[in-house]
């Protein structure tokens, strides 16, 4: 029977691929480290752990076991939520996964918001693709996803949507920044910065622009939307985004944002995700509640 105190250790040293490190992150001895994995592999019969000149890696097994031990944790802190709800005690953790686009306007005020509420919870945020959500939710690595075009699955449900028109973005000194509005045909005559294909909102643009007979060319592909914004600040291409993916930017006169012709590209659906069969928490609920709310205010 694997221990839960040999399991977290034994997460800790996979995760910092160092004794000493967990040691200092669990404020344990390394030697009570290497009793709890000497014992795990003693039980699974499999070496876990190499050690080298540049610290810990894992054997195959080993690596078996980290998956399958972050699992086990997360599910384990759930069931330690729920037992807290029943309490009334109001505490827990909620993970998210989102996309960049909807950090500033929609995400951040938020749990801002829910912070303030409940002062006894806590997040993890990671920024991710759509495909990515759909797998840490059924993982369980995240409670939530949030993020534009989430593919549609069976077990993955929209708890709620909104939809938001997409802008070409560019520096005030751009060509095109005087314009009303913009068509996918000019677009393509300029040098483009777009997120890369995994992301839903360059798929949704690469289906307009194969019903337009567009080819849209990014110059730049990055997933990072601080780099799409840094380079249109300074006159390198166009983005294309959601107007309060760039406010701040705008406000501030850095970025000016122009409509693309809404008969040619379709308004952005933005979901707010849950995995069907799991259990939510008190944490994750009132979480939910607050985004729905939001997305119905962008």
């Amino acid at each position: 029977m694997i221990s839960g105190r040999a399991l977290r250790y034994f997460d800790t040293v996979a995760r910092c691929r160092s004794l000493r490190q967990a040691a200092a992150q669990l404020h344990i001895a390394p030697t009570a480290i290497s009793r709890q994995i000497d014992l795990l592999e003693h039980q699974l019969g499999a070496p876990l752990i190499e050690r080298g000149p540049n610290g810990i890696s894992l054997t195959a097994a080993g690596e078996l076991l980290a998956a399958q031990a972050q699992r086990t944790i997360r599910d384990l802190e759930r069931v330690q939520e729920h037992i807290a709800d029943l309490k009334g005690l109001r505490t827990g953790r909620v993970s998210l996964q989102v996309a960049e686009g909807v950090v500033a306007g929609l995400l951040a005020p938020a749990l801002a918001k829910m912070g303030q509420r409940y002062s006894h919870l806590s997040f993890d945020i990671d920024i991710a693709s759509s495909n990515q959500m759909v797998e840490a939710l059924r993982r369980g690595d995240a409670d939530i996803g949030l993020s534009f075009f989430m593919p549609r699955h069976d077990d993955i449900v929209a708890y709620a949507s909104a939809e938001l028109n997409h802008h070409a973005v560019v520096a005030p000194g751009h060509p095109l920044a005087t314009a009303s509005e913009l068509s996918l045909h000019t677009l393509a005559k300029h040098r483009l910065i777009l997120p890369h294909e995994s992301y839903g909102v360059r798929q949704a643009l690469e289906r307009a622009a194969h019903r337009a007979n567009v080819v849209l060319v990014p110059t730049f592909k990055t997933a990072s939307l601080e780099t799409q914004k840094a380079l249109a600040i300074k006159g390198a291409g166009v983005l294309v985004l959601p107007p309060m993916a760039v406010a701040r930017e705008c406000q501030l006169g850095d970025l000016v944002s122009i409509p693309i012709s809404s008969s040619e590209l379709e308004a952005a659906r933005v979901d707010l995700c849950v995995y069907r069969h799991r259990q939510r928490s008190f944490a994750t609920e009132a979480c939910l509640s607050l985004l729905a709310n939001a997305l119905q205010t962008i």
